[in-house]
């Protein structure tokens, strides 16, 4: 059983993590400095080095804390078949994909920067992975034959994993108009139905 974090450690690297994203946010990560970070922290030099090496390794561990977090929140992604029995009603997500935009509304400053900072590219190609693995479990959930697919799988996951991640990068620099399960609940449409209320090829 692993020991719990100290809860006081805990709020120290929480206050240099919200000071790393709030200064990305405003300067840019290669302008900013270990100085910079402790003093919008309100914290000293001595305590930042206590915890993390310099502000690569801050930046590092915060992203990996954050997709860990998303991934335990999503995890197991779909158990059985019969979860997505409702799918066709189109108004109400499945709860893991719910957790997967409630997670991010969570910490979507963090996410909103991380995912548009250039010098951040390690966090866009974490989330997409667990996109990926999300999407891939889903459309194997629902259909495991491959040759009941109109595509080949690896296709089709990789569409959709890309289009996910546009959509929530487009949801968090538009500072979200709108709700997680409103969120949820769109893509679950897109994804099963398409963009059109009637097949305009089939006219």
């Amino acid at each position: 059983m692993s020991k719990k974090m100290d809860p006081r450690v805990i709020r120290t690297r929480q206050l240099l993590r919200d000071a790393l994203v709030a200064l990305i946010d405003e300067q840019g990560y290669e302008k900013i400095t270990v100085q910079d970070i402790t003093q919008r922290a309100t914290l000293n030099r001595a305590t930042f080095y206590l915890h993390y090496r310099d502000k690569l390794d801050l930046l590092y561990q915060s992203s990996e804390e954050a997709l860990h977090e998303l991934v335990s929140s999503i995890h197991p992604p779909f158990e059985e078949k019969k979860d997505f029995d409702l799918l066709p009603n189109y108004d109400q997500p499945h709860e893991t994909f719910m957790h997967l935009f409630e997670q991010i509304a969570l910490n979507s400053k963090l996410y909103k920067v991380y995912l548009t900072e250039k010098n951040i590219p390690y966090f866009s190609d974490g989330l997409k992975d667990i996109i990926i693995n999300f999407v891939s479990s889903g459309i194997q959930m629902m259909e495991p034959d491959d040759q009941k697919l109109t595509v080949p799988r690896e296709m089709a996951v990789r569409f959709y994993a890309a289009a996910f991640l546009e959509v929530i990068v487009w949801w968090l620099e538009n500072d979200m108009p709108y709700t997680p399960k409103f969120m949820a609940t769109q893509l679950m449409r897109i994804t099963i139905k398409g963009p059109y209320i009637d097949n305009p090829f089939e006219r």
